[in-house]
């Protein structure tokens, strides 16, 4: 008889019950398949994390990773606040579970998450829509015309930051890493 392996998900569950650091990387292939895969390992570890609330066991710190989060997410217009990324972004917190993303999209992702977002970094964004979605937030008002009008040669690496720690969003220049030289 053959034996059967365990499921993926488990797998990932015990190596971060573990603190080890763990890559899923969906970035190849199939827009489906990586966003069928997304919300089942997402709903596995949230739901793990909730059990181990309930009976008040401690969950350790897991941060979620998000790149072009606009295709994963729920829409702006999508209401159903029980997907799993809506929950992580509204009930993360209390479970030890962060919740980072990246998008250029912000306009299309659901209002939930976005009212949820407590750190922002934003570099530049493209057109009105995303300048409007933003005004939404904090005082990014005050900054969206700046972002609009982006040059590649004089503001690479220029941020407008607001963290939850801070009342205020300021404007930051990130300075790449130095490269090593001794590699």
């Amino acid at each position: 008889m053959r034996r059967r392996s365990k499921p993926f998900e488990e797998e990932i569950i015990e190596e971060l019950r573990r603190g080890r650091i763990i890559i899923v990387d969906l970035s190849q292939g199939d827009p489906e398949i990586q966003g069928l895969y997304s919300e089942r390992i997402c709903r596995k570890i949230f739901a793990d994390s909730m059990d181990r609330f309930v009976i008040n066991k401690p969950n350790n710190f897991v941060q979620f990773y998000f790149e072009e989060a606009h295709n994963l997410f729920p829409k702006k217009e999508d209401k159903d606040l029980s997907q799993v990324y809506n929950r992580i972004a509204k009930e993360g917190a209390k479970l030890n579970l962060g919740l980072l993303y990246a998008t250029q999209e912000v306009s299309s992702i659901s209002s939930n998450i976005l009212k949820n977002t407590q750190n922002w970094f934003i570099a530049h964004l493209n057109n009105e829509d995303e300048t409007k979605e933003i005004k939404k937030y904090y005082d990014f008002g005050d900054f969206t015309d700046s972002l609009v009008r982006f040059s590649a040669s004089s503001d690479k690496g220029f941020v407008r930051m607001k963290t939850y720690s801070n009342p205020f969003v300021v404007p930051v220049q990130i300075d790449r890493f130095p490269r090593n030289e001794e590699e």
